[in-house]
């Protein structure tokens, strides 16, 4: 009975140093498997983006006067799924192509000063200038063409000629003529129309 003992003692040692052996031999190698330069998987947060059920509260800030006015909305289609990142490039992208009526109104910054998932709060930030001109005149294929202060929009193409202007308009007109309102505008239209 004790040879049996012993032999049933020494055996499940040797079964014991082999499961050890191989679990050790295992784990070495699935290691080395996982842990290679093009089989590793790198694990990024998540960076949070606004919500379909997010709020936007709208902030228009005159510098002149020093008042701010507020609005709140629903989010709209521009800014959904957007991170922090996407919506400060969407404010940069707004300002490098304003409209006519934010540069009548003096725009001077479209700014982030919240955000999180659920609500975005923007700032419009407006200085009026007084010395604003809302056209600008200039010279395209012999006529004068009127366009907005932008200098891109067209307001109105006009059938009068540069050879019909004095010598000191022309020049102008050629150079760029910035007016500051309707009225001057009609006013220079009237005087040079045939």
């Amino acid at each position: 009975m004790k040879k049996y003992i012993i032999c049933s003692f020494c055996g499940l040692l040797v079964m014991t140093g082999a499961y050890i052996f191989s679990y050790q031999k295992l784990s070495r190698s699935s290691y080395e498997d996982y842990s290679g330069a093009e089989s590793y998987v790198e694990v990024t947060a998540r960076e949070e983006t606004v919500k379909s059920t997010a709020r936007l509260i709208m902030e228009t800030y005159n510098a002149q006067d020093q008042t701010l006015s507020r609005k709140e909305t629903t989010m709209p289609a521009m800014y959904l799924g957007l991170t922090r990142t996407g919506v400060l490039e969407k404010l940069d992208s707004y300002m490098d192509d304003l409209s006519i009526s934010d540069l009548e109104n003096g725009l001077v910054s479209f700014d982030l000063m919240y955000f999180s998932p659920d609500c975005l709060m923007l700032r419009k930030t407006y200085q009026p200038d007084e010395d604003f001109h809302k056209y600008y005149i200039k010279l395209s294929k012999g006529c004068i063409t009127v366009y907005y202060s932008d200098k891109k929009t067209v307001y109105e193409y006009t059938d009068i000629n540069i050879n019909a202007l004095p010598a000191d308009v022309a020049a102008d007109v050629i150079g760029g003529m910035e007016i500051k309102d309707e009225k001057q505008l009609y006013d220079f239209l009237e005087t040079y129309s045939s």
